[in-house]
């Protein structure tokens, strides 16, 4: 295909979460996009799967939210816990309840909103979607990006006025823009465990999100639809095919649940996970959004959420500029909103979850465990961190909710 004869449209590079999301709501505003996805089509991933509250209020009314609520299941309680001694502190997001429409968390796996969005972007006037299209380059001027892709008949050569790279942690649009993207690695990597097994039979009293808090154990088991999902760090040396193997999982599952058969293991991965913000979320026409432009610890689920905030804030200024309702004066905002939110909110709290949940001085624990009772205890303070936790206080801070 050779290049088109005008940028008479918006061009999103990801088809994850973040990249479809981006492409349905410019949709839904009448603007024409296309999407290029390295993947022939949408693959089981279950690394994310918590919808907050705070996301919830702002996909009313977008068909997403709605969809959302049909294809997953609302969490009203997190507890945290100790493998040993059970529940430390419960907390109920019914203290939210004048505070969002949505006094729960939404848990549903990433990969089934993709589909969802796939295919009604597929019948949908106006969008191109070009799978199996691996991404190869960019040019731009001052008045639109013309992007290069290998596809499975040929290189592809299109047009757009702006692009949204949301290509994930590795981005081809990062690299190629030449962004720095500083932060870290942690040392340990995380394995996540899938089962239909109802951990409530094992682990009673039980909440749908709980996190578990141990100095070398810790992590976090999540309902999700059809799925019971569990986290674990990975010591130092242990091999990976070792670990994922039925025979390591067992072993692992007894150290902390002692009388514990090996149950019906759907889902197995090993994760190096990342805390790093994008050095600029803009050059020139090309923006970047979700993983592409932030990474951070899954502890707390706010990775996904942050980048649907993005594109939710990125795609309303690029809807009235294309409309002619605002100047382009206007994208000049979406860079400092977005990435104080990565760096003052989502990666503060992330790594505060870390090291509450890996915390080993005894003392220092004993403090965390009273301080977590103390707070369950009083509703303005069970509030207070739900409202954190829920991401309604970062979007209030940054004006995309009211209050």
């Amino acid at each position: 295909m050779s290049a088109t004869a005008g940028p008479d449209r918006i061009a999103i590079v990801g088809g994850g979460p973040v990249g479809l999301t981006a492409a349905w709501l410019l949709a839904r505003r009448g603007v024409p996009v296309a999407v290029f996805e390295r993947e022939e089509t949408v693959l089981p991933d279950y690394r994310a799967s918590t919808f907050h509250a705070g996301t919830m209020d702002l996909l009313d009314g977008t068909g997403i939210g709605e969809a959302l609520l049909e294809m997953g299941i609302k969490c009203p309680t997190v507890q945290f816990r100790t493998w040993d001694r059970g529940i430390i502190a419960e907390f109920d997001h019914a203290a939210l309840k004048d505070d969002t429409r949505h006094p729960y968390r939404l848990q549903c796996e990433q990969y089934k909103l993709c589909e969802w969005l796939h295919a009604r972007l597929s019948e949908t006037p106006g969008v191109a979607l070009y799978y199996n299209h691996a991404v190869t380059g960019l040019n731009q001027d001052e008045d639109g990006v013309v992007l290069s892709a290998d596809g499975p008949d040929g290189p592809v050569t299109l047009s757009a006025r702006w692009l949204i790279g949301a290509d994930g942690g590795r981005s081809t649009i990062r690299k190629t823009l030449g962004i720095g993207f500083p932060g870290f690695t942690f040392p340990e990597r995380i394995l996540v465990m899938g089962t239909t097994l109802d951990l409530r039979s094992v682990l009673p009293g039980l909440a749908f999100v709980n996190y578990v808090t141990d100095p070398k154990h810790y992590g976090h088991i999540l309902r999700i639809p059809d799925l019971w999902r569990m986290s674990q760090p990975l010591f130092d040396g242990e091999d990976a095919d070792e670990v994922l193997s039925d025979e390591g999982i067992e072993t692992r599952l007894r150290r902390v649940i002692p009388d514990i058969a090996l149950p019906d293991i759907r889902v197995r991965g090993i994760y190096t996970v990342h805390q790093r913000v994008a050095d600029a979320y803009r050059k020139g026409r090309a923006f970047l959004a979700g993983d592409a432009a932030h990474l951070n610890n899954p502890k707390g689920g706010m990775g996904m959420n942050g980048g649907l905030h993005d594109v939710i804030d990125l795609t309303a200024r690029l809807g009235r500029i294309w409309h002619g309702e605002a100047r382009e004066d206007e994208l000049e905002g979406y860079e400092p909103l977005r990435r104080r939110e990565a760096m003052d909110d989502i990666h503060r709290q992330t790594q505060q979850n870390v090291s509450n949940l890996k915390e080993a001085d005894a003392d220092a624990r004993a403090a965390l465990f009273a301080e977590w009772r103390r707070k369950a205890a009083d509703p303005e303070a069970t509030r207070r961190m739900l409202l954190q936790s829920s991401m309604i206080a970062s979007l209030r801070r940054c004006g995309m909710l009211p209050g």
